[in-house]
């Protein structure tokens, strides 16, 4: 297995991801739209100046954008007023301008505004976007005077058109866009699982958590050995939007509405944090790139809460952990299960010397960056004395909140499966409990990968289970 967010360390050496590039952004018509960065999230948005409002009348203001990408959720952005409605239209009676803010679906990369009407008044027109799939989007928004009543809803629901080179478009006026089938291995299909897959139960219990199809753990071998569908159905894949769609990091589904992974993995190369609204977490997925699988479902990401000790000075590895928390919940099945959170004594030498097994689409031994499909390695966990002796370099990257694991003979986790969980199994009650979850390694020089002749380090859940719970609460 490989990791390409496994944090490689050669001591010092980070991961760098790709910034948005705001400074390139410019506005077709900077007296009525801009660009901005929201201090409060990160995100980059619009805003619109309306000039010369009439009073008395309804304002209707539309706007068009287009990107050259699918899009990858059922999130299209939204219009709507920079102020409450109230301040709004006190701003119109007083002559001044009324102003909007323009939410984007994605963050990487960023749609073009191509038109703005106000009363069905040009006010704005750019460029439209270029490429062999284009995403057009409509939003609108009419503000009435007060004392009108409108009999139909306020707000038209947004429309969007999917134009294909060489096919014809596909146009939805419902929020959720409907895409081609030569459409959908370019774009995240959110699909359901099918019926026969779902469980009654859609929270966690003791009856579901840490539930494995595999019937015989004997069979699972330490040289990353493939997986099969339902064998591991907490794993979770995290991508990020950044021109596409690109795969980031593993998680661990801890509830109907949690995922567990890294912190480094929700951090850009300049130790910023990625937009929530730029993730995916995608459950149920087996083959990493098909995007069309049925038995996968995927959720975009509401906020996550990185612990607030990591990074800090001193002790910059320890805390390496996060919590994702999804837009809607999960609905559990065989395929998708969440797993246990550790529930046996917490030191570690009472782990010492079992072995845990750790599954991610990483960096395999070929060299090959991300696999087809999921693989898994079987990891003996070591004393810290063993793994501090073992190299000097440990003393730097551990902490009495990390352990490490593994055979030191090239089997392990690598660049990519960063954030997944290494796994314990309970033979008594047939279920596996998270003990960690993969957070750093040594870099080899020759191959600029992870070096698994040395240990890998895993941060401990067990030392963190008041502040995973803390955040399932909230």
């Amino acid at each position: 297995m490989h990791c390409k967010y496994l944090v490689i360390i050669a001591l010092g050496l980070f991961i760098h991801l790709i910034g948005i590039g705001f400074g390139q952004i410019h506005s077709p018509c900077p007296n009525v739209f801009r660009y901005v960065r929201n201090e409060t999230t990160g995100d980059i948005e619009g805003r619109i100046e309306i000039h010369n409002v009439p009073k008395g009348v309804s304002l209707h203001v539309m706007m068009r954008l287009s990107v050259a990408i699918g899009l990858p959720t059922n999130y299209v952005g939204k219009l709507e007023l920079a102020e409450r409605r109230e301040l709004a239209v006190k701003a119109v009676q007083q002559g001044r301008p009324l102003n909007y803010r323009l939410h984007f679906p994605l963050q990487h990369p960023l749609p073009l505004l191509t038109r703005i009407l106000f009363n069905n008044q040009e006010y704005c027109s750019g460029r439209r976007a270029i490429g062999p799939i284009v995403t057009s989007i409509t939003l609108e928004h009419i503000l009435y005077p007060p004392g009108i009543v409108p009999d139909q809803p306020q707000n038209p629901p947004p429309q969007i058109e999917v134009q294909i080179l060489n096919t014809m478009p596909v146009t939805s006026s419902t929020f959720a866009p409907s895409f081609s089938e030569s459409a959908v291995n370019m774009t995240e299909a959110s699909l359901k699982p099918i019926a026969s897959d779902i469980l009654p139960r859609d929270s966690v219990d003791d009856n579901i958590c840490g539930r494995s199809s595999k019937s015989d753990i004997n069979l699972l071998i330490s040289k990353g050995e493939r997986t099969e569908p339902g064998d591991w159905p907490w794993l979770v894949a995290i991508f990020v939007s950044r021109i596409k769609l690109e795969f980031q990091c593993a998680g661990n589904l801890i509830s109907n509405k949690h995922v567990l992974t890294a912190a480094h993995c929700l951090k850009s190369g300049n130790g910023q944090e990625l937009p929530a609204s730029t993730l995916l977490a995608v459950v149920g997925r087996y083959r990493l790139r098909n995007w069309a699988e049925k038995t996968s479902v995927t959720y975009e990401v509401s906020e996550f809460a990185l612990h607030s000790e990591y990074g800090r000075r001193g002790a910059l590895f320890d805390s390496d952990l996060a919590v994702i928390t999804l837009m809607e919940t999960v609905t559990f099945g065989n395929l998708i299960l969440p797993i246990c959170l550790w529930a046996g004594p917490t030191q570690i030498e009472s782990v010492v010397g079992k072995t845990g097994f750790v599954v991610g689409w990483g960096r395999d031994e070929l060299g090959n960056p991300v696999t087809a499909e999921p693989r898994m390695a079987r990891v003996p966990i070591v004393s810290q004395e063993d793994c501090l002796r073992s190299n000097s370099d440990f003393a730097q990257i551990t902490s009495n909140r990390t352990f490490c694991g593994g055979s030191q003979d090239g089997s392990g986790p690598c660049n990519g499966d960063s954030g997944g969980g290494l796994v314990l199994y309970d033979s008594h009650k047939q279920r596996y409990h998270l003990r960690g979850v993969v957070s750093l390694s040594l870099l080899d020089r020759d191959t600029g990968a992870c070096d698994l002749s040395q240990y890998v380090v895993y941060t401990d859940v067990a030392k963190y289970l008041n502040w995973i719970q803390q955040q399932l609460a909230t």
